[in-house]
């Protein structure tokens, strides 16, 4: 990637904007959402009747019926790829560029993405490295799903100027689909100064490196692609000595937010994307609730996702970080609908599970807990020895007590759970199908 000169007007300008106040904030978010709308209703069929709310009869923006437009849903984008996609860009947007996402539903998003789109992200991500200190010339490993077969073990893709600005930066790429043990002797080899993965790819590397005998070691360990719970952040902290530096985002979307080095909670990356949370019946939600996270990124004018419900829940901080950057912080990022356990009494609960305490009962390299009906769990598991003892009653308890009382429990061997087509793994799976329904919800 070459240091376009835009690009770096663009970081610098980013240095700037973090500190904006909230009202000059939302002044540069409406000018880029204005120019979003005026565009998509023109050139887009789907949005030539959705914004019609937003705009009065002498062609101006009414801001406050926003909340008007209609939410748009995975599916119904994937219904609407054709209507969605506009007819004619400016020049300024670039090329369209198609692409799917990964496919952790089981059913990919296909879209188009922008140069434009692609370029703000790099620089959001160039940011996020600056404000952790990263050196652009230090040896990155990413263990990641990787297309290109030149990533696969045992020597991995190498690659220069990565990093948006610096021709120095170094990269090399391994496939996930290498086993962690593999993953251990190729990072020894490689000497990295910097790792970066999946959390639950991390996690396992954790616990293989631990059983060992040894201790992996990195200058900084970064993650993306999935959810970093509390467990798995802790057994990150506790292995590697660092906290992980995690970046939120979505191939459709581009960058929405990353951790900042002083509260590690996600600054919402506000120059690129207008992020809200709503309730279920479509309202926004009070900062410090649970909410749906729906998204507007501003540079996609290829296909513009206007009110995008990504599919994850989070909660909005109700107060500023402490590091004096503006940037609206995200308390927590929860998961997915499809991760929201659900149960006879109406009550949903995300499941807080710690990995240590599974293994007391049941001995294990990986686990998924499963939820089929609303009082059936499937404990899945990958057996750490053969013929080993398990303690069924201890896993029932514990689970009812963690999850809900009414559960059954059952527990079921395999030989490995397998990631998505993305490399992306979930450790809570709801295969009830109550898409979004969070009455009720226990949050810890």
């Amino acid at each position: 990637m070459t240091a376009a000169p835009e690009a770096a007007r663009f970081i610098a300008a980013l240095d700037k904007t973090q500190y904006l106040p909230p009202d000059r904030r939302q002044a540069y978010q409406r000018r880029l959402l204005e120019v979003l709308v005026r565009h998509a209703r023109s050139q887009t069929e789907f949005y030539a009747d959705r914004l019609r709310p937003l705009f009065r009869d002498d062609g101006g923006i009414d801001w406050e019926r926003w909340e008007e437009i209609p939410i748009l849903t995975r599916s119904k984008a994937q219904e609407n790829f054709a209507a969605l996609t506009a007819r004619s860009m400016p020049s300024a947007a670039g090329n369209a560029i198609e692409a799917t996402s990964s496919g952790s539903t089981g059913r990919p998003l296909r879209h188009f993405t922008t140069d434009l789109q692609n370029l703000a992200s790099a620089c959001f991500s160039e940011r996020f490295f600056e404000w952790h200190e990263l050196r652009a010339n230090a040896l990155t490993a990413r263990i990641r799903a990787a297309v290109n077969p030149e990533a696969a073990y045992p020597h991995g893709r190498p690659a220069s100027g990565w990093r948006i600005g610096h021709e120095d930066s170094r990269v090399i790429d391994l496939s996930i689909a290498t086993t962690a043990e593999r993953q251990i002797e190729w990072l020894h080899r490689v000497r990295p100064d910097y790792l970066i993965s999946y959390p639950s790819n991390l996690r396992e590397l954790a616990r293989v490196a631990e059983a060992g005998g040894e201790r992996l070691t990195f200058d900084a360990v970064l993650t993306f692609g999935e959810m970093v719970s509390e467990d798995t952040r802790s057994t990150i902290r506790e292995h590697f000595g660092k906290e992980p530096l995690d970046r939120y985002g979505a191939s459709e979307t581009g960058h929405l937010a990353g951790t900042c080095p002083h509260s590690l909670k996600h600054h919402i990356s506000a120059e690129v994307v207008l992020l809200e949370t709503v309730d279920d019946a479509g309202d926004g939600c009070e900062p410090g609730t649970v909410g749906r996270i729906i998204t507007t990124p501003f540079y996609n004018l290829a296909m513009p996702l206007i009110r995008y419900d990504i599919g994850d829940f989070g909660i909005v901080s109700a107060e500023p970080c402490g590091c004096g950057r503006t940037l609206p912080v995200l308390d927590r990022i929860l998961g997915r609908t499809r991760n929201i356990f659900h149960f006879e009494d109406g009550t949903s609960q995300w499941p807080v599970l710690l990995s240590g305490d599974l293994r007391s009962f049941v001995p294990n390299r990986q686990f998924q807990v499963v939820q089929h009906r609303p009082t059936e769990v499937e404990f899945r598991y990958v057996a750490e020895h053969q013929d080993q003892a398990n303690d069924m009653p201890g896993l029932t308890a514990y689970l009812r007590r963690r999850l809900h009382p009414s559960i059954n429990v059952t527990a079921t061997a395999v030989d490995a759970i397998h990631r998505s087509p993305g490399g992306k793994f979930e450790d809570y799976l709801c295969l009830i199908g109550l898409s979004g329904k969070t009455a009720g919800m226990v949050v810890d």
